[in-house]
């Protein structure tokens, strides 16, 4: 587990326990995906790592709750809605539907992104860069 309960919680974070083992095990292999499982066998994992799985934890969150199975139970099925237009003297807000499918596709793109980001020149503990495309000797 790259980010303990403790962890996500002191980071300030409000989600239950047991949907935070199930984000936090789809941030991993997220991140394990990316970086070609260069985390396994670590005892320690970088600050960057964790606040990369707390943020993916979150978009993990946003997203469930867009489409109407998240923590808050809020959205629809036909997927997020997007502010698109506001006034304010009359009160008028306006809205974009974005589908499901167009959702989870945004979702996966920030995804990527927030690894990108968040684990741009990153080590782990033997000096290989969690997103170097290569191989190193031995892997």
């Amino acid at each position: 587990m790259y980010l303990s309960y403790e962890e996500y919680q002191n980071m300030g974070g409000s989600l239950d326990q047991a949907t935070f083992i199930s984000y936090e095990y789809e941030a991993e292999i997220t991140i394990d995906w990316y970086t070609f499982n260069r985390l396994h066998g670590e005892t320690e994992y970088p600050e960057a790592v964790k606040r990369c799985v707390y943020h993916l934890i979150n978009l993990l969150d946003l997203k469930a709750q867009a489409i109407g199975t998240g923590s808050q139970g809020e959205g629809g099925s036909e997927g997020g809605k997007v502010i698109a237009s506001q006034s304010n003297d009359g009160v008028s807000i306006s809205y974009n539907v974005i589908g499901a499918s167009e959702l989870a596709k945004l979702a996966a793109e920030e995804m990527e992104n927030s690894v990108q980001r968040y684990l741009n020149g990153v080590m782990n503990s033997l000096g290989r860069k969690l997103l170097y495309r290569g191989l190193y000797p031995g892997e």
